[in-house]
């Protein structure tokens, strides 16, 4: 019988899928390895990188990944919407308890397992990709390079969560079941430098244009932000100045004029976006924070991020709306505008916004003022608000900024718990958060994790 496209394409999705049921029953499962026959009609894994059909296919499912799975989803379970909750951003007023919005994560619970799990499932299936289009000899070699960029810039995004989130981390390349589930943590900074070859590695195979007109997968220039901020974390700071003064010297990207179009799929600041599910059409963003009625995982802007912003701020007109339920009064994220027949609004993961902040952030460590100064005024002045003082001292300038940073980046990426937690102001969550600890700027490792595999001890301290 005739094969057609569309089922070697299927073929290549259920390869990769039982790649990751493989791992996931090694990782949730304190009993021994469960033996799965493979289906039948499944190609073996050599001949998925045989076709580039069936390669880019198996590429697209670890794409899909990040939209569907919990870790860095958009939705209400992934890091992006936990650590606003986490920190000072948002207030939880849903339904049911929220523990990261009561700063009550536990090591037996199931939000860090969900985080957890799923990470190290994805990274499997990413190692697989990159292991067997690597061993390929059929695929033509720059179009190799381009796919094992794209995979290694998504491995690296994926390890660079969690090391910040979880400190000392496994850290694996290996498709080896029995060795990934004996394997050891590995020191922060150490980590830290795996993530980097990858980058680096990224970098000298991918381009800056795009690899589609959409911006669905990521180039150069996300390889480029994602290691700008590596080098914040490693302290380099001259080459987080380097690296992220690529990206906007590239001409790329610009800072939208006109903040109604930020979130829109065409804007002009967009680095890199995701479409919704398939058949939703809806963003998870404009599904979570635009509501009607109280639901369970209901949230809205704190009252010290709402009155962070200056009466003049064209965030607050544009970013934020006001939402009366029952007679009482909110202000919800009003990023993303379209709950209903969406047609222009995709899932930003990262603008070129993200790249000022990284390099105003590497300017500043290197006592650059002046030059710090002029790169968040560019954002300031661009919301409608005053510039800085060029002669403004450094300590007042770090507040300036994390207050630029907390008020821009507001529902994204975990922004705020990052960038505070390099800055060591973390301390600043305990104003509004009675229940924060100085132990929380870390997550604990799921409990289970240490049962399966006693190597991944110690626990993180506090938990």
């Amino acid at each position: 019988m005739k094969t057609t496209k569309k089922n070697t394409s299927i073929r290549a999705t259920i390869l990769v899928s039982m790649a990751i049921f493989l791992l996931a029953s090694t990782l949730t499962s304190c009993e021994s390895m469960i033996e799965v026959d493979s289906p039948t009609n499944m190609v073996n894994k050599e001949d998925v990188y045989k076709d580039i059909a069936t390669t880019k296919s198996a590429l697209a499912y670890l794409y899909s990944n990040i939209r569907a799975n919990s870790f860095l989803s958009k939705k209400p379970t992934g890091l992006h919407h936990g650590l606003s909750l986490y920190t000072d951003e948002l207030e939880h007023i849903g339904t049911t308890d929220n523990n990261y919005f009561l700063n009550t994560i536990q090591a037996s619970g199931s939000e860090t397992a969900q985080w957890w799990n799923n990470a190290y499932q994805d990274i499997y299936a990413i190692n697989a990709f990159i292991e067997g289009l690597s061993q390929s000899s059929y695929i033509e070699q720059e179009i190799k390079k381009t796919l094992l960029g794209e995979a290694y810039t998504l491995r690296a995004l994926y390890f660079q969560n969690l090391v910040q989130l979880y400190g000392d981390i496994p850290y694996t390349t290996s498709t080896d079941f029995k060795s990934n589930t004996t394997i050891s943590k590995k020191p922060y900074q150490l980590v830290l430098i795996d993530i980097e070859q990858d980058l680096l590695k990224a970098i000298e195979y991918l381009k800056y244009s795009f690899r589609s007109p959409d911006k669905y997968y990521v180039n150069k220039a996300v390889a480029e932000l994602l290691l700008s901020e590596n080098y914040l974390l490693q302290k380099k700071y001259d080459l987080a100045e380097l690296y992220s003064k690529n990206v906007i010297d590239s001409n790329l990207y610009h800072i939208e004029e006109d903040l109604t179009k930020t979130f829109k799929k065409d804007a002009k600041s967009t680095i890199w976006q995701i479409s919704p599910e398939q058949g939703s059409y809806i963003t998870p963003e404009a599904s979570n924070y635009i509501f009607t009625t109280i639901a369970a995982n209901t949230s809205v802007i704190s009252d010290k991020l709402l009155n962070s912003f200056d009466t003049s701020d064209l965030r607050k007109q544009y970013w934020l709306k006001e939402i009366e339920v029952n007679g009482q009064v909110f202000y919800g994220v009003y990023k993303y505008k379209n709950k209903t027949n969406n047609t222009d609004e995709n899932s930003i993961f990262f603008r070129i916004e993200h790249v000022y902040s990284i390099l105003a952030e590497s300017l500043l460590n290197q006592n650059k003022l002046s030059q710090a100064t002029q790169i968040i005024n560019k954002i300031r002045t661009k919301r409608g608000l005053l510039p800085l003082d060029t002669n403004i001292a450094k300590q007042e300038l770090e507040q300036n900024f994390l207050q630029e940073m907390y008020k821009e980046f507001f529902a994204e990426n975990g922004h705020r718990f990052f960038t505070l937690k390099r800055l060591n102001q973390l301390g600043q969550i305990k104003e509004i958060k009675t229940n924060w600890k100085d132990y929380n700027n870390l997550f604990p490792i799921p409990e289970k994790q240490l049962l399966i595999n006693t190597n991944l001890n110690p626990q993180n301290n506090g938990y």
